[in-house]
Protein backbone atom coordinates (compact mmCIF):
# COMPACT_ATOMS: atom_id res chain seq x y z
CA UNK A 1 0.00 0.00 0.00
CA UNK A 2 1.27 2.79 -1.23
CA UNK A 3 0.52 6.75 0.73
CA UNK A 4 1.11 9.70 -0.67
CA UNK A 5 1.08 12.92 1.87
CA UNK A 6 0.19 16.51 0.52
CA UNK A 7 -1.51 19.56 1.73
CA UNK A 8 -5.38 19.27 1.34
CA UNK A 9 -7.20 21.93 -0.96
CA UNK A 10 -10.86 23.22 -0.76
CA UNK A 11 -12.12 20.02 -3.15
CA UNK A 12 -10.94 17.62 -0.17
CA UNK A 13 -13.29 18.82 2.54
CA UNK A 14 -15.72 16.62 1.81
CA UNK A 15 -13.32 13.44 2.26
CA UNK A 16 -11.91 15.08 5.31
CA UNK A 17 -15.39 15.42 6.73
CA UNK A 18 -16.33 12.17 5.48
CA UNK A 19 -13.15 10.59 7.06
CA UNK A 20 -13.35 12.56 10.95
CA UNK A 21 -16.94 12.48 11.24
CA UNK A 22 -16.70 8.22 10.48
CA UNK A 23 -13.65 7.85 12.77
CA UNK A 24 -15.13 10.33 15.37
CA UNK A 25 -18.40 7.93 15.76
CA UNK A 26 -16.25 5.06 15.87
CA UNK A 27 -14.17 5.84 18.41
CA UNK A 28 -14.47 9.23 19.92
CA UNK A 29 -18.73 9.97 20.40
CA UNK A 30 -19.10 6.69 22.30
CA UNK A 31 -17.04 8.02 25.43
CA UNK A 32 -19.17 11.47 25.28
CA UNK A 33 -22.12 12.50 26.67
CA UNK A 34 -24.78 12.33 23.45
CA UNK A 35 -25.34 16.35 24.11
CA UNK A 36 -21.41 16.35 22.84
CA UNK A 37 -22.24 14.83 19.69
CA UNK A 38 -24.19 17.33 17.32
CA UNK A 39 -22.13 20.50 17.87
CA UNK A 40 -18.80 17.91 17.12
CA UNK A 41 -19.92 16.79 13.90
CA UNK A 42 -20.89 19.72 12.62
CA UNK A 43 -17.75 21.47 12.49
CA UNK A 44 -16.51 18.21 10.70
CA UNK A 45 -18.52 19.14 7.97
CA UNK A 46 -17.59 19.49 4.75
CA UNK A 47 -18.98 23.28 4.25
CA UNK A 48 -16.73 24.23 7.57
CA UNK A 49 -14.05 22.61 6.54
CA UNK A 50 -13.91 24.39 3.37
CA UNK A 51 -13.71 27.75 5.10
CA UNK A 52 -11.02 26.52 7.61
CA UNK A 53 -8.88 25.66 4.05
CA UNK A 54 -9.88 28.81 3.09
CA UNK A 55 -9.05 30.81 6.05
CA UNK A 56 -5.40 29.30 5.71
CA UNK A 57 -6.18 26.87 8.26
CA UNK A 58 -3.32 23.87 7.26
CA UNK A 59 -4.80 20.44 6.70
CA UNK A 60 -2.47 17.52 6.22
CA UNK A 61 -3.27 14.65 3.90
CA UNK A 62 -2.60 10.85 3.40
CA UNK A 63 -4.15 9.53 0.55
CA UNK A 64 -3.62 5.80 -0.18
CA UNK A 65 -2.64 4.72 -3.69
CA UNK A 66 -6.70 3.42 -4.66
CA UNK A 67 -7.32 7.55 -4.21
CA UNK A 68 -8.91 7.15 -0.27
CA UNK A 69 -8.19 9.04 2.24
CA UNK A 70 -6.24 7.60 4.97
CA UNK A 71 -5.79 10.24 7.23
CA UNK A 72 -5.56 13.92 7.93
CA UNK A 73 -4.02 16.43 10.74
CA UNK A 74 -5.08 19.82 11.01
CA UNK A 75 -3.45 22.51 12.80
CA UNK A 76 -4.70 26.07 13.77
CA UNK A 77 -2.82 29.12 14.47
CA UNK A 78 0.36 27.33 13.43
CA UNK A 79 0.53 25.25 16.72
CA UNK A 80 -3.24 23.63 18.04
CA UNK A 81 -3.79 20.30 16.74
CA UNK A 82 -7.41 20.46 16.04
CA UNK A 83 -8.01 17.21 14.12
CA UNK A 84 -6.19 14.15 13.79
CA UNK A 85 -7.75 11.06 12.33
CA UNK A 86 -6.66 7.88 10.59
CA UNK A 87 -8.87 5.38 8.92
CA UNK A 88 -9.83 2.48 11.32
CA UNK A 89 -8.41 0.12 9.30
CA UNK A 90 -5.06 1.66 8.85
CA UNK A 91 -4.61 2.06 12.52
CA UNK A 92 -0.54 0.96 13.37
CA UNK A 93 0.71 1.68 9.60
CA UNK A 94 2.82 4.50 10.78
CA UNK A 95 0.35 7.32 9.03
CA UNK A 96 -0.42 8.85 12.44
CA UNK A 97 3.41 9.36 13.33
CA UNK A 98 4.09 10.83 9.35
CA UNK A 99 1.24 13.01 9.21
CA UNK A 100 1.82 14.44 12.84
CA UNK A 101 5.38 14.87 11.45
CA UNK A 102 4.25 16.57 8.83
CA UNK A 103 2.20 18.81 10.49
CA UNK A 104 4.70 20.05 13.06
CA UNK A 105 7.08 20.56 10.50
CA UNK A 106 5.01 22.83 8.72
CA UNK A 107 4.61 24.75 11.72
CA UNK A 108 7.98 25.09 12.89
CA UNK A 109 9.26 25.99 8.94
CA UNK A 110 6.25 28.35 8.59
CA UNK A 111 6.11 30.36 12.05
CA UNK A 112 8.75 28.95 14.03
CA UNK A 113 6.37 27.01 16.33
CA UNK A 114 7.96 24.77 18.93
CA UNK A 115 5.03 24.95 21.47
CA UNK A 116 2.22 22.42 20.22
CA UNK A 117 -1.04 22.28 21.98
CA UNK A 118 -4.42 19.79 21.52
CA UNK A 119 -7.62 18.95 23.04
CA UNK A 120 -7.74 14.94 23.25
CA UNK A 121 -10.28 12.33 24.08
CA UNK A 122 -9.98 9.75 26.15
CA UNK A 123 -9.45 7.03 23.90
CA UNK A 124 -7.02 9.04 22.08
CA UNK A 125 -4.34 10.08 24.89
CA UNK A 126 -2.10 7.04 24.62
CA UNK A 127 -1.56 7.68 21.13
CA UNK A 128 -1.05 11.33 21.72
CA UNK A 129 1.70 10.03 24.38
CA UNK A 130 3.21 7.92 21.47
CA UNK A 131 3.74 11.15 19.63
CA UNK A 132 5.51 12.73 22.73
CA UNK A 133 2.73 14.77 24.00
CA UNK A 134 2.00 15.40 27.57
CA UNK A 135 -0.78 16.27 29.61
CA UNK A 136 -1.14 19.33 30.85
CA UNK A 137 -3.68 20.28 33.03
CA UNK A 138 -7.08 18.77 34.05
CA UNK A 139 -9.74 17.35 32.03
CA UNK A 140 -12.20 20.51 30.22
CA UNK A 141 -16.07 19.95 30.12
CA UNK A 142 -17.44 22.30 27.20
CA UNK A 143 -20.85 24.03 27.37
CA UNK A 144 -22.19 21.10 25.40
CA UNK A 145 -20.87 18.29 28.03
CA UNK A 146 -17.74 17.67 25.67
CA UNK A 147 -14.76 16.06 27.68
CA UNK A 148 -11.27 17.07 26.46
CA UNK A 149 -7.79 16.09 28.16
CA UNK A 150 -5.18 19.42 27.28
CA UNK A 151 -2.17 17.68 26.21
CA UNK A 152 0.98 19.97 24.56
CA UNK A 153 4.46 19.33 23.48
CA UNK A 154 7.58 21.07 23.50
CA UNK A 155 9.75 20.29 19.98
CA UNK A 156 13.53 20.45 20.80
Amino acid sequence: MLIRYRLARPQDARAIGVLARRVTRRWILPEQPASAAASLLYGMGARVIRRKILAGQRFQLAWQDDGRLAGVAAMRDESHLFQFFVSTRLHGHGIARRLWQRAMDDAFRRAGTRHFTLNSSAMAVPVYRHLGFVCSGPLKISDNGLVTQPMHLDRP
